[in-house]
Formats: C-alpha cells, sequence, structure tokens
C-alpha cells in the first residue's frame, strides 16, 4: 500500500474515532490501540521517503501525534487544545480549511521498534 492510499484511508478512522473520544463514546485505550496500530501498519510499509503528500497527511500525523502527546483528561478539560484537535479532525473529514500551527510529520522508520 503506498502513503497516499494508506493516509487516506486511516483519516477517515482516525477523525470519526476521534470524534466519538470527543463526545466520550470511545474509551482511551480504544482510542490508543488504534494509534499503535496505526504506527505498526506505517511502520510496517517501510516508506523511506520522509516527504508528506499533501496537507491532509500533515494533519493526519500532527492529530494522531498530538493525540497519543496529551493524556486523555489534558484533552476534555482544555478547550483550546480541543477545538484544535477538532479543527483538525474536521479537516480530514473535507470540513474546513487547515488548522493553523498545525505541523505533521512522517514518522521515521521503525518508530515504533
Amino acid at each position: 500500500m503506498e502513503a497516499k492510499k494508506f493516509v487516506n484511508e486511516k483519516s477517515v478512522v482516525l477523525a470519526n474515532l476521534f470524534n466519538l473520544f470527543i463526545m466520550k463514546e470511545l474509551s482511551d485505550a480504544e482510542l490508543d490501540h488504534f494509534l499503535w496500530n496505526t504506527l505498526k501498519e506505517w511502520d510496517a510499509l517501510d516508506i523511506q521517503d520522509q516527504t508528506l503528500g499533501s496537507c491532509k497527511e500533515e494533519v493526519f500525523w500532527h492529530l494522531l501525534f498530538e493525540l497519543k502527546s496529551w493524556s486523555s483528561s489534558q484533552i476534555q478539560n482544555n478547550t483550546g487544545l480541543q477545538q484544535l484537535l477538532i479543527r483538525s479532525a474536521m479537516f480530514l473529514q473535507d470540513q474546513g480549511s487547515k488548522p493553523a500551527h498545525c505541523v505533521g510529520i512522517r514518522p521515521v522508520a521503525n518508530y515504533v521498534n
């Protein structure tokens, strides 16, 4: 699977799961499981090119790493952070423009090892 197809498919799932998480219909453990599995699947693709393919890919990696970096309580209790993440999820769903200060990069090879 190529990087663009991977990101396009996973973006839809990531945005939907994040929305469920924000509405407290998905546990942080379930979200974290998806995030780790996504990183493992990316690593298995063994993509060496670090060049982002699109703004969508940049937002995808940004959202994924933000969700890995903040605890569920920090996300649930910080409305500013929530709004940034919500705008990122909306962008992945083709709603709205790319959030300002959204800087995502591809994980390096063997990130999860």
